[in-house]
């Protein structure tokens, strides 16, 4: 009887150690599966710890006709982040008033990250000198927005009341660099429903958080 207990004990621990294979019979893991899986219902992981490995990783996507597949930078129309530098050159002083990007707003979100002013033969002491006087100094504007006539995003870049200048107020054209953060919408980001909010003359409130946060 003892030693039908060893056996049955060496036997169940053999098996729980045991490599499963499916298409392959060298497993590298506890279940090595050489081929395509299908799951009709729900799949859990336990526990799948932290993931490190990022170089090298490739995300799953959902095609339109649902098939799910390996999405690869390297074969795609677009990336799900997309950075772009736009240089508007020999602008006149007043800046950018309504430039039409042609990116369609139903397709991406357009920021603008960061943006510089030289002159049209590069220099770098161009000021914005306010049509108001010297003791004025104007807030720039420098901005993507959703025009609804093109469905499109628009950019705007200009200094209120001002003109760009040289540092001795001699009025040039100048070179305006702008750079963009495109994102492609429902790969990465979810976009929230606009909000619009009446402080009723007042300079604070609470509003409801939006719907998923």
């Amino acid at each position: 009887m003892k030693s039908i207990l060893s056996i049955f004990i060496f036997f169940y621990i053999g098996t729980s150690l045991a490599q499963v294979g499916v298409n392959t019979i060298t497993p590298q893991a506890t279940l090595d599966v050489n081929g395509h899986i299908k799951v009709d219902e729900k799949l859990f992981l336990e526990a799948p710890g932290d993931f490190n490995e990022i170089r090298g990783s490739k995300l799953l996507v959902e095609k339109q006709d649902k098939e799910i597949v390996q999405y690869d930078i390297e074969n795609s129309r677009y990336g799900p982040i997309n950075y772009a530098e736009l240089k508007f050159e020999n602008t006149q002083n007043i800046g950018i008033q309504n430039y039409d990007t042609k990116i369609p707003i139903d397709q991406y979100a357009v920021t603008v990250q960061g943006f510089y002013v030289r002159g049209q033969y590069g220099e770098t002491n161009v000021v914005a000198s306010s049509d108001s006087g010297d003791q004025y100094i104007e807030g720039s504007q420098v901005y993507s927005y959703k025009d609804t006539d093109t469905e499109t995003w628009h950019i705007k870049a200009f200094v209120n009341n001002s003109k760009f200048r040289l540092w001795n107020n001699a009025n040039i054209q100048v070179n305006i660099y702008l750079n963009l953060i495109i994102y492609r919408k429902g790969l990465l980001a979810k976009e929230v429903a606009d909000q619009s909010i009446s402080l009723s003359n007042s300079t604070s409130l609470q509003i409801a958080k939006p719907a998923g946060f």
